[in-house]
């Protein structure tokens, strides 16, 4: 795996690898309000696709990706729903603050990119990818992202994005006309639904974070 496959800037990485800004990053979701109102959000919306998935036949799971792993946040809840967990990140940094608060009772771990997960087409029921797709450079990266999620899923894939269509977004837009600012990483919900139905995926919801303050979507896709 190289650099060519990294899924963020060259400074980004380097400090989310680094031990200081893994803790960092871990201690934002105990300190800070704003972190803590998404981490509660996305736990509820989580809860519910698993109703559903259990509802439509799909679980408990055998096994789950979690990729972006990071230190480990969604670990106990994704554990709740599943045999084998299988915890990956592009930094070992994450993936050994992880492992080390976390154990190995039904967990595996390992360092990967989501740009080319290191796993077989269908070897895992669900894969879930959390707060990474706003970090990818470019619409190919992202719609790589989503590919290979839905290459390695055999039943569902659970996955946020920066929806194009966002109040923030499109904010964001006005002050990228008026004073320069660098624009959102963002997709379409349309050709998010595009290239899940390109793999055979069907997309069952697409909610966002927050209506205001929060362009990130939770999509639900299952494999017809």
């Amino acid at each position: 795996m190289t650099n060519l496959h990294s899924p963020m800037q060259q400074h980004k990485l380097q400090n989310y690898n680094s031990a200081r800004g893994a803790e960092a990053y871990k201690a934002d979701y105990r300190n800070k309000l704003h972190r803590k109102w998404s981490d509660k959000r996305e736990r509820a919306l989580l809860e519910s696709y698993f109703l559903e998935l259990a509802q439509l036949g799909i679980g408990p799971a055998e096994s789950i990706l979690d990729l972006p792993c990071g230190h480990g946040r969604l670990s106990g809840l994704l554990k709740q729903h599943c045999r084998d967990l299988i915890e990956a990140d592009w930094s070992y940094t994450m993936v050994s603050l992880n492992q080390r608060d976390h154990g190995r009772d039904g967990r595996s771990y390992c360092r990967a990119s989501a740009l080319e997960i290191p796993l077989p087409d269908r070897s895992v029921d669900v894969a879930v990818s959390f707060r990474l797709s706003h970090h990818l450079e470019s619409q190919q990266l992202r719609e790589q992202h989503l590919h290979e999620l839905f290459r390695v899923a055999r039943k569902a894939v659970i996955v946020t994005w920066f929806s194009a269509s966002s109040l923030k977004n499109v904010l964001r837009q006005v002050r990228v006309k008026l004073v320069g600012k660098k624009p959102k990483n963002v997709l379409r919900n349309a050709r998010v639904r595009e290239v899940a139905e390109q793999d055979g995926f069907v997309q069952k919801q697409a909610k966002p974070l927050f209506r205001i303050g929060s362009g990130h979507v939770l999509g639900l896709f299952v494999r017809r």
